[in-house]
């Protein structure tokens, strides 16, 4: 490992001689003894030429200056990342987002502590790379990841179901299967009908769309019913707005889980944390 080139010790005595008139003034400024300073200022002026005498005066030279810079911009920072908050950055799909970690962020601040920041992203890799480059501290997404540098946990069940506007009430009652079979099915670019629903015939799909939010607002504006997660709707059936229709769905492996780097030990506690706190709002 690289070490630096010039001790600390050398740059705050660079910095006492710019900001003093003389080596008594510098030596109250470092809180040192005069005598003992005067041997370090021979060394620095010996060794690096970054101090020189001037008219009997020892002051710091063109290229102590510059050093002295870097030093004033170097304690700023980390004034600045001392008083800073503690940042912790998560990625998730959108529809997480935007159903379950916003509406609730304010218990996760409180579990993580309300000193800290948060940042939250979609990223345009994958979750694993994400992870792995650094860019995020944690991940919250409904699968494992596929590296062995991730450590993950899975918790509850990503339950999958059937939804339709709560207009189409009344007439479901009737004649359920005939019905669904004749409304138009609201498909998700990655989900295979065929294979979650394969007792009900579904007519050509009239609107597919890339995202389960996209899906979600379609079905709410009366243009279909879809296959969901039941997290993404829940307020929905709570207000009323959408319907649950009782068939039974067979995604049986999906849970939400927590990913961290493994080789991060601090990352765990804080990851039991984020645990808790999904068990409790979902």
């Amino acid at each position: 490992m690289n070490n630096f080139l010039i001790s600390p010790e050398i740059c705050l005595i660079l910095k006492a001689f710019r900001d003093s008139n003389s080596l008594r003034e510098a030596a109250s400024l470092l809180n040192c003894d005069p005598a003992g300073l005067t041997r370090k200022v021979q060394m620095i002026s010996q060794e690096y030429g970054f101090l020189e005498k001037v008219n009997n005066r020892w002051q710091v030279s063109s290229r102590g200056l510059d050093l002295v810079a870097w030093v004033e911009e170097s304690i700023q920072t980390q004034h600045h990342l001392i008083s800073e908050k503690s940042s912790l950055r998560f990625a998730s799909t959108m529809w997480f987002f935007e159903s379950q970690i916003i509406p609730n962020l304010m218990s996760l601040k409180k579990k993580l502590g309300t000193d800290i920041s948060l940042s939250m992203s979609v990223p345009s890799k994958s979750f694993d790379d994400a992870l792995i480059g650094g860019s995020v501290d944690f991940v919250i997404v409904c699968h494992p990841p596929n590296s062995p540098e991730i450590e993950h946990r899975q918790l509850i069940n990503e339950k999958w179901i059937i939804v339709a506007p709560s207009s189409w009430k009344s007439e479901l009652k009737k004649n359920f299967h005939e019905i669904i079979q004749d409304k138009p099915f609201i498909r998700h670019t990655d989900i295979n009908q065929d294979l979650l629903i394969p007792n009900i015939i579904i007519r050509q799909n009239d609107i597919v769309i890339d995202n389960l939010i996209g899906v979600r607002s379609a079905v709410c504006s009366n243009l279909g019913w879809s296959i969901v997660p039941k997290i993404l709707v829940r307020r929905e059936l709570e207000e009323g707005r959408l319907i649950e229709l009782h068939l039974e769905v067979p995604i049986r492996d999906r849970k939400i889980c927590v990913w961290w780097l493994r080789n991060r030990q601090s990352s765990k506690k804080i990851a039991h944390k984020i645990c808790a706190w999904i068990n409790e709002t979902c």
